[in-house]
């Protein structure tokens, strides 16, 4: 790297924070303002009934679809315990990915695939390095399914929506090519790199093989469309697949930027903003609903409970060793 180029990278990353607070502000902003006009201009009740009206056969297929999601992504969990050869068993290393990823779409990164997961893991006996290293796998395969995803989509092709946006399409390409950049070379770092482990102040760092990496590559890219194609049964199939795609692939990165629990309000926004020429809002809100619930409401209070029972175990279990919290157990090496 050449001295201007370095001292450049050096002072974007020294910007990099009040950069994101602004975008962060700035994204918020704009929600803000939608969603109050939006809430003025709504019958709720209306929304009640479109959400009631969706078929029978619609709502199965959207329910199956849901399960097929989390089995999916705790599949990703599964792909990190043979990468990293943990301890724990696969029925459990299924369930806490199941349950974290039920909390995650609920209250965010941050509660649901770290707090949740890192507890989980920790209470039911992994090491803290070993559960670091499966929240890391499992971000990087999710971000790596998004690339593939928003890659191949932006590049390819620019839906009507995003036109009805103002968006050009060079700029669409443009970001295309760089989400189709990024997972290309992840994989070629996997393919290549001639030493698999390096040491990050402190942390071991390490590139799993290619066939690991098609692997997530898969599995993410079957999780993304999952949550895209449960949203198109329930819009009851009156807006093209790419489109509810490429709309999903949006909000979720909104959703991250304006650090909104499970995009809550953020989805519906984008959505009902979106499809304003093509749907009623009351119809897209009642669709966006009833995806709340499938997949978010539902899992949540199967995965609460669970949740509640592993933490009043482990405390049962730390009071009948003498009331003492469990021994702390080493970093792995």
């Amino acid at each position: 790297m050449t001295p201007p180029v370095a001292s450049l990278w050096r002072r974007l990353l020294a910007w990099w924070p009040r950069i994101a607070r602004i975008l962060t502000l700035a994204v918020s902003i704009v929600v803000v303002v939608l969603l109050v006009k939006l809430g003025r201009g709504i019958d709720w009740r209306e929304v009640f009934l479109a959400a009631r009206g969706i078929s029978g056969p619609t709502l199965w297929a959207a329910g199956a679809l849901a399960l097929s999601g989390y089995a999916a992504y705790s599949g990703i969990d599964y792909l990190a315990r043979r990468f990293l050869n943990h301890a724990q068993t696969i029925w459990k290393t299924l369930a806490i990915a199941a349950a974290s990823y039920a909390f995650n779409v609920n209250f965010g990164v941050l509660l649901g695939s770290v707090g949740v997961r890192l507890r989980l893991y920790r209470t039911l006996g992994l090491r803290h390095a070993a559960t670091a290293g499966v929240v890391l796998f499992g971000s990087v395969t999710n971000w790596l399914g998004y690339c593939w995803m928003g890659g191949i989509f932006f590049f390819g092709a620019v839906p009507r929506t995003l036109a009805a946006w103002g968006i050009r399409p060079e700029a669409t390409r443009a970001a295309g090519a760089v989400l189709l950049l990024v997972a290309c070379a992840y994989m070629f770092l996997c393919a290549t790199a001639a030493r698999r482990r390096w040491t990050f102040r402190g942390h071991p760092l390490a590139f799993p093989s290619v066939w690991m990496a098609l692997a997530q590559s898969g599995l993410a890219v079957v999780s993304w469309n999952i949550v895209a194609l449960i949203l198109y049964l329930l819009l009851e199939r009156q807006v093209s697949y790419p489109d509810v795609l490429g709309i999903t692939l949006l909000s979720s990165v909104a959703a991250l930027v304006a650090h909104v629990p499970g995009g809550l309000g953020v989805t519906e926004v984008v959505f009902v903003d979106a499809l304003s020429g093509q749907l009623g809002a009351h119809e897209v809100l009642g669709a966006v609903l009833m995806y709340r619930v499938l997949y978010q409401w539902v899992p949540l209070c199967v995965a609460l409970p669970g949740y509640l029972a592993v933490e009043l175990r482990a405390r049962h279990a730390s009071c009948g060793a003498g009331g003492h919290d469990l021994p702390e157990e080493p970093y792995e090496r």
